[in-house]
């Protein structure tokens, strides 16, 4: 009985460890970083038909779109969406949101976020930053 026991945790724990490696893979060379999405999984998503921002982190990292439950019967729990330094919104801001000009896309965590100007006022559980090419000035 308990040789089968083993065997029956031992069998579980490989299965969830081959579960959770292969879906911490999604979108990344390898699973390297679950907090950044790369200019490559930003042109495999165009080469895919992908159209906005919001299809593709739907789909190589959902987490960041989901909320887990407000923490204050006062202020709303929020995800935050920047670009650059500028807050532009909820993640509704990411809908429409075309796939060029960006060179990586990064998740931060609530005590990461919660230093980003302009993220005080609410209950902040993370932040989407994308990160765009400079635009250059006319005399450059």
């Amino acid at each position: 009985m308990r040789i089968r026991l083993a065997a029956a945790l031992a069998l579980s724990a490989v299965t969830a460890f081959g579960t959770a490696c292969s879906s911490a893979g999604r979108g990344g060379p390898g699973g390297s970083n679950p907090t950044l999405i790369t200019q490559n999984d930003i042109l495999r998503g165009t080469q895919d038909g992908v159209h906005d921002l919001y299809e593709l982190i739907g789909r190589i990292r959902p987490r960041w779109l989901q909320s887990r439950m407000d923490r204050s019967l006062r202020l709303e729990t929020l995800i935050v969406v920047y670009q650059n330094n500028s807050r532009l919104g909820g993640i509704e801001a990411l809908r429409g949101y075309p796939l060029t000009n960006i060179t990586s896309i990064r998740y931060l965590d609530a005590a990461q976020a919660g230093l980003l100007p302009g993220a005080a006022g609410g209950h902040i559980e993370g932040a989407i930053v994308i990160s765009t090419v400079p635009r250059s000035g006319r005399g450059s």
